[in-house]
Formats: structure tokens, sequence, C-alpha cells
């Protein structure tokens, strides 16, 4: 069994060129058993529409096996009015989600749809909802078609309000000039993720997988099971 994540950039794997930007799959692996491969083909720029039409959802489907999970995170860019290419209605994203879904059910893998993590974008000391009619169109896939789903836009945005806009800052690529040699310039982008954002972002994952019961939480590592899977680690049990 492996776990597959298809996404755009806020899931996306970055290398150290890209660093400290981080797509929250990149630490998932901290959270779940270590014999667990992780695939990460989640892509900058990718809206439900582009992923399918370049053939990227093609190729994840020549990866998936039977008893798979596949977690499957899109909205940032279905939005995007202005790039024609990318955009998508709320109906047209929910059908091509539909799609997605089925033909991963049909390999006979397990399948997780994750609403977009918030922008951080606040108004009277809230973080506001900057996916509303995509969210609400996923949310209305997954009670349809008994989806399992992880609202990931709701509980960052709750948590972002509860600790605050200043102190919510800390999980973008939000800094100074000179910090970074290959962001020479400082960057004040509220979408994409840090280390800590990612982190964040996974621990919301993990524990609402585990507060609904879903069929991945037995792949999540318990605080019971560490001292076991560190053994694991030092001798190499296959």
């Amino acid at each position: 069994m492996k776990i597959i994540c298809l996404g755009d950039s806020t899931m996306q794997f970055n290398n150290i060129y890209r660093y400290p930007q981080f797509g929250w799959p990149q630490v998932l692996s901290l959270f779940i058993h270590p014999n667990i491969l992780i695939i990460d083909l989640a892509r900058n720029g990718k809206s439900t529409k582009t992923y399918i039409d370049e053939g990227r959802f093609a190729d994840v489907l020549k990866r998936v096996e039977k008893g798979d999970y596949v977690i499957c995170q899109f909205g940032h860019n279905d939005g995007a009015k202005d790039k024609l290419e990318r955009y998508t209605t709320p109906l047209e994203y929910k059908n091509n989600l539909l799609y997605i879904s089925n033909e991963i059910k049909k390999k006979g893998a397990n399948f997780i749809l994750a609403t977009p993590i918030t922008r951080h974008i606040f108004f009277n000391n809230e973080c506001i909802e900057s996916h509303k009619e995509y969210r609400k169109a996923m949310l209305e896939l997954a009670e349809e078609e008994s989806i399992d789903i992880v609202d990931l836009d709701e509980l960052t945005r709750k948590h972002y309000t509860n600790i605050g806009e200043k102190e919510s800052e800390k999980y973008h690529m939000i800094f100074g000039p000179n910090i970074y040699s290959n962001y020479k310039d400082g960057l004040n982008d509220h979408t994409h993720l840090t280390f800590l954002g990612a982190m964040m972002v996974c621990q919301l994952f993990v524990k609402d997988c585990i507060r609904q019961n879903l069929s991945i939480s037995k792949y999540i590592l318990k605080p019971t099971e560490v001292d076991e899977f560190d053994r694991f680690m030092e001798i190499g049990v296959k």
C-alpha cells in the first residue's frame, strides 16, 4: 500500500532551490508508519482541468494499485478567472473531481478529498473564506458520493483566526529581504507554505482523519507506537 497525493502548489514537493517553501505532503511521512511509501504528484499552478488535460492524471492512474490511498486537493487555481487555461466553474470543478474519484475507485484504491487550504487573508481579525464556491462544490460531491473528505479550508481558517493574523504569518512565505539567498528581495506570499505551515496542515489533516475514523487512520503513527517504530527504523525490520 502507498499514499499518492495530487493537487496544486500548496501540496507540491519543493526542492532546495525553492526553500523555505514546502508542500504539506512533504512532511506527511512524519505522521505515517515508516514502511508506507508516499508519492507526491501535485504540481504548481494546476487546476482539476489542467491536471486532467495535460495527461497528469492519466500518469497517476498508471501508478495507482488496489488498496492505495489517493489524497486530492485542488481549488486554488480552478477559481482563477484571469487564467482561462486553468479556470473551471464550480460545476466543472465538481464534475472533474467526480471523474477523478470514479477512476481511482475503479482501480480499487481509496479516495480522500481535501478542501483547499485557506489563503492568509484577514478582515476584522478573522481569516476569511477564499474558496467559497469551490469548497461548497467539493463538500456537496463528498456527501452525494459518500467520499471521505477533510475540510482543510475550514480547519486552517479557524486555526488562523484563533491564533491571529500576525502569528499565522509564520505558516506562509512572508519574510523580508536578504534572509534567503534565492529570495533576495523577500516575499509577501499569503498562499504558499513554509515548513511550519506544512507541519500545521498535516497535523490538522491527520487529527481530522482520526476524529472521523477514516480508514487511513490505521496508518497514522500513534504516540504509543513511537518507540516501536524507532526500533523498526534502527534494525530495518521487514
